[in-house]
């Protein structure tokens, strides 16, 4: 498989649509809108000041990735969070991400390196600054790296599928463990791992980072009452 064309960017999608998608997303990923929560389509659509119909394809598109549920006359709430589906995202992830550094073990060269610790500075840095929305962009930034990398389009796409999903749960994370200490060191091991030259030693690594976080996610969930919703 060939290497994306570098002189290509993605088309950022700006319309209404899109911008009511995100702006939603932003507010449950940030933890303004807990998992279970009600919503109303006249409070979303007073509140951002947009029409019902590019609202309600903004919901729609937010209901087909999982972030929302819509039910005929139960309305509209946020996805509950329980602890299987903690479990299936983790395991998910971590089969995604093993498979991704496979593929891309042997392309990562001098310039892909430096890309991925640029990543790392940038996430690192914003990590004292209290911004938990931009940390958390920051982290997916990061982890995206492997998966562009790869030049595998179906494993980048499937990925891509679940950013929305990992942007919850790791704002539930952040919420209740913050985003140093611990967090870090993980970090920077597989900042490490990913530059050294002993792939099983990596992928060893992405099991036990995950099987970490999955245990700090279900902590937090256990403390908030299990399931919620």
């Amino acid at each position: 498989m060939s290497r994306p064309d570098p002189r290509l960017r993605p088309v950022e999608d700006n319309t209404l649509r899109a911008q009511v998608a995100r702006q939603i997303l932003g507010m449950v990923a940030g933890g303004h809108y807990q998992p279970g929560e009600k919503l109303t389509e006249q409070a979303l659509s007073d509140q951002l000041q947009v029409s019902r119909a590019p609202l309600r394809e903004a919901i729609r598109e937010l209901v087909d990735q999982g972030i929302l549920i819509s039910r005929p006359y139960r309305g509209l709430r946020v996805r509950p969070v329980s602890s299987r589906d903690l479990e299936e995202l983790y395991s998910m992830r971590t089969a995604l991400e093993q498979f991704a550094f496979r593929l891309s073990w042997s392309r990562r060269d001098a310039a892909a390196l430096a890309d991925l610790r640029r990543r790392y500075d940038a996430l690192i840095a914003v990590q004292t600054s209290g911004d938990r929305a931009r940390t958390i962009e920051c982290e997916l930034t990061f982890h995206s790296w492997v998966y562009e990398l790869s030049g595998h389009a179906l494993l980048l796409s499937h990925w891509q599928r679940l950013i929305p999903l990992v942007q919850i749960y790791m704002s539930l994370h952040h919420r209740t463990h913050g985003s140093h200490g611990q967090f870090r060191h993980m970090t920077t091991e597989y900042l490490q791992r990913a530059c050294d030259d002993d792939l099983p030693a990596m992928l060893d690594h992405i099991a036990e980072h995950m099987k970490q976080g999955l245990s700090s996610v279900l902590a937090a969930l256990d403390g908030a009452g299990g399931t919620t919703g």
